[in-house]
């Protein structure tokens, strides 16, 4: 049953700037009371990551608020939950909100995308000292941007106003309808009606040279080298998806594999419903989130999740 957000988080800031890059370098801010907070003293911070093939003007870090209403800080480890904004690539197309040439909001090319969530990452890091306590949940293109903080080429040392900051990695990643290789991703759809929209808006993110995509897709990355503190990855995604093929969900989970460390968990979550339901009424976006936060905390979960081979399987989960 959802609640109203405010009831669980009384403390709510938007558009946050975490660098004055550009009017999009901005996040939102949730924080629960103390009073209502769950009684354990370790908890996570979760930072959510939106999609929208990294372009689409009213996909946003406000595409969190539905999943908030589910997730209550008295029941879960929860310090905080954080949505971010980022630079979007070129959009003149779009039908209500194109992009213009000036506007340096949104017409970035990668690695602008990761870098702004590196940096905001690295703000709550200092702000807030939420060190490698925290959760990344990614959406889309989003799943992208979470799995890519972790790959080396992306991050070491980040450039602050203070000077060095140095990047603590996260405990665990949640992928949700994730793209983790770009150029499958244009393969998969190349015979489809939607063919060009997925050569422009990749091309508009990454260029034309697909040895770029290749390098910047998370299904590339030695998992075991580059994060060597996660303890939990959970690939998400729903046979109802339309715009985002089982193959990706493949060939992430292959690479998670063959970079396994003995740390980490690795869970493959089945969920229902079309590409941006899942975060769109919020209860399944939420559900993934709650079981991420659990198996951190080492609860049992068998009443929400039916096991299989080497991952596992949602069940039961409200839609």
């Amino acid at each position: 049953m959802s609640t109203d957000r405010s009831e669980f988080y009384p403390i709510q800031q938007t558009s946050i700037s975490y660098s004055p890059i550009s009017s999009l370098n901005t996040l939102d801010l949730y924080l629960p009371s103390p009073s209502s907070s769950h009684p354990v003293k370790h908890k996570y911070w979760i930072i959510y990551i939106h999609g929208g093939a990294w372009r689409d003007p009213l996909i946003s870090s406000r595409t969190i608020q539905p999943a908030l209403s589910y997730l209550s800080p008295k029941e879960l480890p929860i310090a905080g939950v954080v949505s971010l904004n980022y630079r979007l690539s070129p959009y003149p197309t779009h039908p209500t909100h194109p992009s213009l040439p000036g506007d340096v909001a949104r017409n970035a090319r990668h690695p602008a995308h990761i870098e702004d969530v590196l940096n905001a990452i690295s703000w709550l890091q200092k702000e807030y000292d939420i060190g490698e306590e925290y959760v990344l949940v990614g959406h889309s293109c989003g799943a992208t941007l979470a799995f890519q903080v972790v790959m080396d080429q992306w991050r070491s040392t980040m450039g602050t106003a203070s000077g060095t900051y140095y990047l603590q990695m996260p405990h665990a990643i949640v992928g949700v309808e994730g793209i983790y290789d770009q150029s499958q991703l244009k393969e998969s759809y190349k015979h489809s009606e939607h063919a060009a929209v997925y050569q422009e808006f990749l091309e508009g993110a990454f260029g034309k040279d697909e040895r770029e995509w290749s390098r910047a897709s998370p299904c590339n990355v030695d998992f075991a080298h580059s994060w060597k503190n996660g303890k939990l990855a959970i690939l998400a995604w729903s046979k109802d998806d339309e715009l985002v093929d089982q193959l990706q969900l493949v060939m992430m989970r292959k690479a998670l594999l063959q970079g396994k460390n003995e740390k980490r968990r690795d869970v493959m979550i089945q969920l229902t419903g079309k590409h941006d339901d899942i975060w769109g009424n919020g209860a399944q976006l939420a559900n993934t989130i709650r079981f991420a936060l659990r198996e951190l905390e080492g609860l049992p979960s068998s009443d929400i999740i039916s096991p299989s081979d080497e991952f596992e399987s949602m069940s039961g989960y409200p839609r």
